[in-house]
């Protein structure tokens, strides 16, 4: 079965540029918009699975209905290797903020943050969550889901055939063929049930 975008929105930030290469204030204005945006989201995620005849639900058996529902439909950009296609950064984003308010559910002291400590994390100034309790918040342990997903997605192509090419880099004077090295990690089979694994860890952190 197809999936019908006809009643789809893509979700926008409204800006060109990822949250890291923005000013703080800009970044805080994404992340304020993507908050915000949650319940409209919500709904664009539950249109897509409804047009495929499943009801979007935050059981554990709808989790791993939507997780099903992900790799059945995936599909990867045409024209750029190991890159998703069409609108599915968007999907992606959708599920995130789904699985991140579904975690804050089940675990109300888990809360979404607006990231701003450590510049070269991959998580600076984007939308996390936060709040584990077994661990020391002086550490700013955080789970950026929404890019968990998308990396999630990135591997289901890879696996299927949608393979970038990387080449080689120099590393003190010793060259790496980081195409080898990509690979061996690619052989690795895909889980087929990422999310609610997801889930498991945020209950043993929260």
């Amino acid at each position: 079965m197809t999936i019908d975008w006809a009643g789809y929105q893509p979700y926008r930030t409204g800006s060109t540029k990822p949250p890291k290469a923005l000013s703080r204030k800009e970044a805080r204005r994404v992340y304020e918009h993507c908050m915000a945006s949650r319940p409209q989201r919500r709904e664009m995620l539950a249109r897509l699975l409804g047009s495929s005849g499943i009801a979007l639900a935050a059981s554990d058996s709808g989790i791993q209905e939507l997780n099903d529902w992900f790799l059945q439909h995936l599909e990867p950009d045409p024209d750029r290797p190991g890159r998703l296609g069409g609108e599915w950064y968007s999907v992606c984003h959708d599920i995130g903020l789904f699985l991140g308010d579904t975690m804050i559910e089940r675990h109300p002291k888990l809360h979404w943050e607006f990231f701003v400590w450590g510049k070269t994390s991959n998580a600076f100034q984007r939308h996390v969550i936060m709040g584990f309790s077994t661990e020391d918040p002086k550490r700013h342990t955080n789970l950026d889901i929404d890019g968990s997903v998308a990396t999630y997605g990135h591997r289901v192509v890879e696996s299927r055939g949608s393979v970038p090419t990387y080449g080689t880099v120099t590393v003190r004077g010793v060259e790496l063929d980081v195409n080898a090295v990509a690979a061996r990690h690619r052989a690795r089979a895909v889980e087929t049930d990422a999310f609610h694994r997801w889930l498991q860890t945020a209950a043993r952190r929260a």
